[in-house]
């Protein structure tokens, strides 16, 4: 009775052991599974990351120029006895105020798969989480406050006033009155204030931008 009792205990020792050996199993390669599926996630954020990177230098690029323009016309009108109109044209003409949007969607896969903050470290979790959560956030903000500005100093308020001009001939005389006016140097100083704002928060962005590219290049490297 005792043997039959111990073979019993014994095959369900052994049978015990089959099952848990099998759940560690299956969650091992659950868990190896994930982290190669989140490796894949931070190669794609990279290349999203690098992507952003290019795109930002050359808004911020774009924008710097577009606050030189306002200086050199600010200074231009200035002197009313020496407004030069063709060349405030040129400079108004040549600015577009351009704004960024990140890109997200690799971010947002894997987030909402729950494998950045399930398998990811926690240093490279909180670098991503910052930059689209805060940053990203953040600067679009900024950017629909930018545009705001932008399209009523061009299109309320230049375009309104002195439209014509860009597409048609125009009295210069007209011109130079109307650059020489008080308004328009309030509004060229609110629109360059709002590029200045704006252009912080891209360069903020694009160091942020420049750690999670570290960031995830030194897991990756490990990983």
């Amino acid at each position: 009775m005792k043997n039959i009792f111990a073979r019993g205990g014994i095959e369900f020792l052994a049978v015990f052991l089959g099952i848990a050996l099998s759940f560690y199993v299956e969650e091992w390669q659950n868990t190896n599974d994930q982290k190669n599926l989140l490796n894949k996630d931070c190669k794609n954020i990279l290349l999203d990351v690098n992507e952003d990177l290019n795109t930002i230098s050359n808004v911020i690029k774009s924008n710097k120029d577009d606050y030189k323009s306002c200086n050199v016309i600010l200074s231009n009108v200035s002197d009313n006895s020496s407004i030069q109109v063709d060349s405030v044209l040129s400079y108004l003409y040549s600015m577009n105020y351009p704004t960024f949007f990140g890109i997200t969607k690799s971010y947002k896969l894997s987030y909402s798969a729950g494998r950045l903050n399930l398998y990811g470290d926690d240093v490279l979790i909180s670098e991503i989480s910052r930059l689209y959560d805060h940053f990203y956030e953040r600067l679009k903000i900024n950017s629909d406050l930018y545009d705001q500005v932008s399209l009523r100093f061009f299109d309320t308020y230049l375009f309104k006033n002195i439209g014509y001009a860009w597409h048609s001939s125009y009295d210069k005389n007209d011109l130079e009155e109307f650059f020489s006016e008080k308004v328009f140097t309030n509004e060229v100083l609110t629109y360059r204030g709002r590029v200045g704002s704006y252009i912080r928060r891209l360069e903020e962005t694009e160091n942020q931008l420049k750690i999670v590219k570290d960031r995830l290049e030194n897991y990756l490297e490990y990983n």
